[in-house]
């Protein structure tokens, strides 16, 4: 039988009120999965008495603290062979950031199709996009469901990577784009994590991994608006022929105005300034 968790990332002991509605809509809709939060060892104590910890409905994982440090930081957790192995008793887990918001519980579902990684649609421009920017990849990783033992395959196998393109970015620093440049053609990963390419975790399995490994499986475009919305949410919703996703990332950073009356209507009490 397929089984699967859901994974909620925790950075610090300060949850905020827009972070709590994330988590308890979590918990509404998917609490009939395992839940997991995994968080820095520091916070093991705070997240003892989380109030889903104290009535057993979620369980925790602590990771060294500097996998939290920052948001590289971050992408390096997200490419530790260490992480995968922890998770490997589930075929599948649900990475579900606390600005995730879950409509419908079609987690199962999604698993039966098995993609070994789907998140939303990404941009051009990524989180710069403007309205006409046209779609360009998919994979978003705050809202995103993995297949944890292919995923542990492939950080533990590879030793080298083929980039298509040198992610450099006008609006990044010059010194970023340039060690892009001269390290796209190969990039030598040593225990798991230490030495890796600077790019976010997102799109390093949804680009890069794919690539390299053909057998990795993922949805096309169209696909993955049905699971996640990010950026550009409305219009997302107009190509999902107005249907609402699965779920969604980053809910309050991008229109905010466009996701209230869906989030209110399961009684929360959003409001826009």
């Amino acid at each position: 039988m397929m089984s699967v968790c859901v994974v909620i990332p925790v950075y610090s002991n300060q949850i905020r009120s827009f972070e709590q509605i994330s988590m308890d809509q979590c918990f509404r809709i998917l609490g009939e999965h395992d839940i997991y939060f995994i968080l820095p060892k520091r916070l093991e104590s705070f997240i003892k008495n989380n109030k889903y910890v104290l009535a057993n409905q979620a369980k925790y994982k602590t990771f060294d603290d500097h996998f939290f440090a920052d948001i590289p930081a971050y992408n390096r957790l997200m490419k530790f062979n260490g992480l995968y192995e922890s998770f490997l008793p589930y075929d599948f887990m649900l990475i579900h950031q606390l600005d995730a918001f879950v409509f419908k519980d079609e987690l199962t579902a999604w698993c039966q199709k098995g993609y070994d990684n789907i998140g939303a649609p990404l941009f051009e421009g990524h989180d710069l996009a403007l309205s006409s920017s046209p779609l360009v990849s998919l994979g978003n990783g705050g809202f995103c469901l993995r297949n944890v033992k292919k995923c542990y395959d492939v950080v533990t196998r590879f030793k080298k990577l083929e980039f298509t393109r040198t992610f450099d970015d006008e609006n990044r620093p010059f010194y970023i784009n340039f060690y892009r440049y001269i390290k796209h053609q190969l990039v030598y990963i040593y225990s798991g994590y230490p030495f890796q390419p600077i790019i976010n975790e997102d799109l390093f399995w949804a680009e890069v991994i794919p690539h390299n490994f053909p057998d990795f499986k993922m949805p096309d475009i169209k696909e993955a608006m049905k699971f996640s919305f990010e950026v550009n949410p409305e219009v997302l919703f107009e190509l999902n022929n107005h249907e609402l996703p699965f779920g969604c990332h980053a809910w309050w950073k991008y229109n905010l105005g466009f996701w209230q009356k869906h989030i209110n209507q399961f009684g929360y009490d959003i409001k826009v300034d």
